[in-house]
């Protein structure tokens, strides 16, 4: 029988289409795996490499100073030591804490940790003074290395301190200027790309030398040191008398809205940040609000003279103090008849406010609260600012007017008093409280510049000189304020003692008042409005004419000294506001508080005109004619804003004896 013969040709074509197909499979495997790394996963797995070889460098700049305004320092950036260690280098962790503790003046323990605690890097201790000698041990330690860093250094230690406030260690601003400031400061920090080698070295793509960070920005305040000093040390000397808790103290130029001082206790080193509490941080004058008591009463009062409720000269029976509404009965601390109501200010009245907040309703004691400021922001360029509580007229129950007529049921910022209270010192006018003057560049160019700011008109000039001359009663004998009153100037000021409200519980603490006192001087040309209030004073004395009124005379006294303004040169030129030209939602005039035109700004040639005859104020700044008026003790009419286009007296007349010199600007 034969064979069947086996077809070879068949069978190697057989094979090599197997043999062809693994190998398609296996490179089709290939290229989708290809696929996915390049493709599909490509930009994931370029981040994980360039994690691995390639290093990011952030070089952030210097940080800008802070000056008051004469340019003295308050906070500036010095160059220390930060020391770090890379563990992969470091052979004996122990040996190298060891060497490392009596240098950081840190445990050998807590070293050690911390070099086990990172495989690459990590920081042992930022921001230390080293001297040569230690600089040179660490240098001969494996795996250590130090470098420059800027940190935040306040010359004046707790002056100012919780104005300025306080950086932390990668020097952004946590509080205070620096906060609210923080990216002016701060300037613009630079990135650089690298590559590590084998060694882990680093290989940079771009020149450090060449390449320099935008450094940060230059900020004055408008915060007078010199004042800012006689504050807070007034303000302590009150607080230790009175044995209470803590207290403020705002000085304001009531004509611009520029602060002088501002005083908190208790305060702060921020050079030594850690050993005081938030509590200390803050500053108490624009976030702490508060009861406002019997300052408020001058509030009510120009809104009653405003709307013709009251005159000046009339009599309110003021019951022999004791006065029921509703199901309350209100006091006076004496028992007091007909008053007047200059007396009613005078001795601070109760009843005598309740009855005249009654003739005005609360209608329109509402409205001019809210004109005055009181129930929202004043916009001052500080973080944290509180906006105080005034409910809606249409909420208030059958007493609230009476109540809130001598300042309870009610709560207030010392940033919105002082405020309100310079508006009646200015004529009428509700300024914008500002604390920064302006900002440079580190070429000293001037970047941006602050001008005062008008709100709004809230009383009239007429209104605001009555009621003047009603404060001016308070400081005089028989009132209640005499404790502030100066030998030198007439004084303008309101005492207040506010019961403190016991939040947890409802109504009031016993025992626990806030003592205050608020003026300006000197009373007809005004150069300072000061507010001091007093928390929780012990004992029998309390009240704000006792208190706090004395620590306002000290304030008063030695700043006008400061100031220059002495008797024979106390009466400076009043300034007539008037409204800009139509189209300006607001007018931003600079009054005769400013002392020193800023670098930069238009002056006043020397002339040789007569002292008697109106100089020329063609092309001058609205500045400019305002320093130029009170140089020479004249008063100005400011009419629209720009620079200075026609005048009346014409240049080389006689300043008028009486009124004004017109000026008009475009």
């Amino acid at each position: 029988m034969r064979k069947k013969k086996v077809d070879t040709g068949r069978y190697l074509k057989f094979r090599i289409y197997i043999v062809l197909g693994f190998f398609f499979i296996f490179f089709a495997a290939i290229f989708g795996r290809a696929f996915q790394l390049q493709v599909l996963d490509g930009g994931r797995l370029k981040l994980l490499a360039q994690k691995q070889h390639r290093k990011t460098i952030n070089i952030q700049s210097k940080r800008g100073d802070i000056y008051d305004r004469n340019l003295k320092e308050l906070a500036v950036s010095i160059e220390v030591d930060s020391v770090f260690a890379q563990p992969g280098k470091i052979d004996s962790p122990r040996a190298a804490a060891k060497a490392l503790s009596p240098i950081l003046a840190m445990g050998p323990s807590e070293i050690e940790k911390k070099i086990k605690s990172q495989p690459n890097f990590v920081w042992l201790k930022r921001q230390v003074d080293l001297k040569d000698e230690e600089r040179k041990v660490l240098s001969d330690i494996e795996g250590v290395g130090v470098i420059k860093e800027a940190r935040r250094f306040y010359p004046n230690r707790q002056l100012a301190s919780n104005i300025i406030g306080f950086t932390g260690l990668d020097s952004n601003g946590l509080e205070g200027v620096e906060r609210y400031y923080d990216a002016t400061l701060k300037g613009a920090s630079r990135k650089f790309v690298g590559d590590k080698d084998a060694m882990g070295r680093l290989l940079l793509f771009e020149d450090l030398d060449k390449t320099v960070p935008v450094q940060g920005m230059e900020v004055e305040l408008t915060i007078d040191k010199t004042v800012q000093y006689i504050a807070e040390k007034a303000l302590k000397k009150a607080v230790d008398e009175a044995g209470a808790k803590g207290g403020t103290a705002l000085v304001m130029d009531p004509m611009t809205g520029e602060m002088l001082a501002m005083a908190s206790l208790p305060t702060f080193d921020p050079n030594d940040i850690k050993k005081f509490e938030p509590r200390h941080w803050k500053n108490k004058n624009i976030t702490d609000a508060f009861e406002p008591g019997s300052t408020f009463k001058l509030f009510l009062i120009s809104a009653a003279l405003e709307e013709n409720v009251v005159k000046p000269k009339e009599s309110i029976y003021c019951e022999n103090g004791s006065y029921k509404v509703a199901d309350r009965v209100f006091h006076d601390h004496e028992k007091y008849g007909w008053l007047t109501v200059p007396q009613i200010i005078k001795v601070s009245s109760n009843i005598g406010s309740a009855k005249i907040g009654e003739r005005l309703g609360r209608v329109q004691l509402y409205r001019y609260l809210k004109a005055f400021g009181f129930g929202g922001k004043t916009g001052i360029d500080l973080p944290g600012e509180a906006v105080g509580a005034l409910r809606h007229h249409s909420t208030w129950s059958g007493v609230t007017v009476d109540t809130v007529s001598f300042g309870q049921g009610v709560s207030v910022t010392g940033i919105q008093l002082v405020s309100a209270l310079s508006t009646i010192a200015n004529g009428g006018f509700l300024m914008k409280p500002y604390v920064v003057r302006s900002v440079k560049d580190a070429s000293g160019a001037t970047v941006s510049e602050t001008n005062p700011v008008i709100m709004r008109k809230v009383i009239s000039e007429d209104t605001a000189r009555r009621l003047t001359d009603m404060l001016v009663g308070v400081t005089e004998e028989g009132g209640t304020g005499t404790n502030a009153s100066l030998d030198d100037f007439e004084v303008a000021g309101k005492t207040g003692t506010a019961q403190k409200p016991d939040l947890k519980n409802g109504g009031y603490m016993k025992g626990a008042y806030l003592a205050s006192f608020m003026g300006f001087a000197p009373a007809r040309a005004p150069r300072l409005a000061i507010l001091v209030t007093i928390d929780e004073p012990k004992g029998d004395i309390y009240y704000g004419g006792q208190v706090a009124a004395p620590a306002f005379k000290e304030i008063a006294e030695q700043s006008l000294s400061y100031m220059g303004v002495f008797p024979e040169n106390s009466k400076r030129p009043a300034v007539q506001f008037v409204k800009a030209e139509a189209g300006e939602k607001e007018a931003a005039l600079q009054a005769p508080g400013i002392e020193n035109e800023p670098a930069g700004t238009e002056t006043e040639a020397p002339s040789s005109e007569s002292p008697m005859a109106v100089p020329d104020f063609s092309g001058k700044t609205v500045r400019t004619v305002l320093k130029m008026a009170r140089d020479r003790a004249f008063d100005v009419e400011i009419n629209g804003s720009g620079t200075a286009y026609a005048q009346r007296p014409a240049p080389g007349q006689s300043i008028p004896a009486k009124g004004p010199v017109v000026v008009s600007f475009q």
